[in-house]
């Protein structure tokens, strides 16, 4: 795969942790506003927030049941599981640099012509900067087990594997920078930050200590290599991404993303993380007619995405909503603008052999889109769905967890044959 010719600007910052079962945390999508600094904002495309997937007890269509009755809605130790500590080891303030607009890493993978070798490299570079004690703690065999470990909910609350961001020297922080810049692509990367920076926005704006910048984690699963397979996993509160190299499939799913709230202002710059995502796909539900809206209606009500954490492979048996083929021409165009939306995230080659996959006439003639509970994003339970051969995606609307009176997204992208690189799949 080659390497993408861009430049990406990119900071990360950790997220801080420990939210309850639904977890309301902003991703950045920077927008013009009066007298606001304007950043990227296409580039942050819609992103979801903290997920619980629909445990057996799920009512009709799957949806989650009721917050409190547990189920695997934050992966391995979920809503419930073990806590974790946060508190201890800080040593960077993530949020700082990540609101940076450079990004640094080793001059020595600049030569890379293939991403996978420039993304193997920089990991590389990154592990050494860190201790014995740090390379021991980022690096996982590459399992379904290990793979299985991510969640959108607080990292207080959810374990998760590797090393938290607040936790690594400036150096090494610097160096996550210049790795996730290289695995996403210049929107991928502007989504991560921009989540990154919503919890710190929420922690400063609330008081509450569980949502935080430093609160987001790194982890191998397998070793770094331009040649053999390994996963790079990120994943904080309403973020999640599993990079995969060299694998049967590259891919980046499973993807979580969401946010609260939906905008904000930090140091004059004006975000709106989800805000492509969110407008995509209302978008493509408000250019269905009547007729068409009752077809693609999807049983069930839904407080949360069905295929989140801890819900590996557990897709529908039964399609529902309208197929693709029975959409105008104009209908149709939608349905690739949303689908797009979530895919740009992945670096530039990787997304285009995605689209082609994901966009190919005859998937696209067994692509679903459907939808529940309300076609307004100002409702909570709004829910849309668009589900083909491989790709499935979900965006839900919830009442906030920081701010009630409000609504916050959360969503997810899978592939159904490659998510983990198809690697755990039968």
């Amino acid at each position: 795969m080659k390497r993408k010719k861009e430049t990406k600007t990119i900071l990360m910052a950790v997220a801080m942790s420990l939210v309850m079962s639904a977890c309301a945390n902003g991703a950045i999508s920077t927008t013009a506003g009066s007298g606001s600094t304007t950043a990227d904002t296409t580039a942050a495309a819609s992103t979801a927030e903290g997920t619980t997937a629909a445990p057996a007890n799920a009512g009709p269509g799957g949806g989650p049941p009721p917050d409190g009755q547990g189920g695997p809605g934050g992966g391995p130790g979920g809503p419930g599981g073990e806590a974790v500590d946060t508190t201890t080891g800080r040593v960077t303030d993530v949020a700082a640099a990540v609101k940076a607009d450079a990004v640094t890493g080793s001059t020595a993978c600049s030569s890379s012509t293939e991403t996978d070798a420039a993304v193997a490299c920089l990991a590389d570079a990154f592990l050494k900067t860190l201790t014995d004690e740090q390379k021991e703690a980022v690096q996982f065999d590459l399992t379904a087990e290990n793979g299985a470990v991510w969640s959108n909910l607080p990292a207080g609350n959810v374990k998760r594997n590797g090393l938290m961001f607040g936790t690594l020297s400036t150096e090494s922080l610097e160096a996550v920078k210049a790795l996730a810049a290289e695995a996403l692509s210049g929107t991928g990367y502007s989504t991560l930050r921009s989540i990154i920076l919503a919890d710190e926005y929420l922690t400063t704006d609330t008081g509450n200590t569980m949502w935080d910048a430093d609160l987001y984690y790194i982890a191998f699963l397998g070793t770094p290599s331009a040649t053999e397979p390994w996963v790079l996993q990120i994943s904080g509160h309403h973020y999640a991404a599993n990079l995969s190299f060299n694998m049967k499939t590259d891919s980046v799913t499973p993807m979580f993303v969401g946010v609260e709230p939906q905008t904000f202002t930090m140091d004059g710059v004006t975000y709106e993380p989800l805000a492509a995502r969110r407008d995509a796909m209302y978008n493509m539900l408000g250019s269905l007619s009547a007729e068409q809206q009752k077809t693609a209606t999807i049983s069930g009500k839904f407080d949360d995405v069905l295929v989140g954490p801890g819900q590996d492979g557990n897709f529908p048996a039964k399609e529902e909503g309208i197929l693709y083929t029975e959409l105008d021409d104009s209908q149709k165009a939608l349905v690739k603008a949303s689908i797009e939306a979530w895919v740009k995230d992945a670096n530039e080659e990787l997304s285009q052999e995605l689209l082609s996959a994901y966009l190919s006439e005859e998937a696209l003639s067994q692509t679903y889109i459907g939808w529940s509970g309300s076609t307004s994003y100002a409702d909570h339970g709004s829910y849309i769905r668009i589900s083909g051969p491989r790709v499935w995606i979900e965006f839900v609307c919830q009442t906030g967890v920081a701010y009630k009176d409000q609504i916050h997204f959360h969503t997810i992208w899978r592939d159904k044959l490659a998510d983990y690189g198809g690697s755990f799949s039968s």
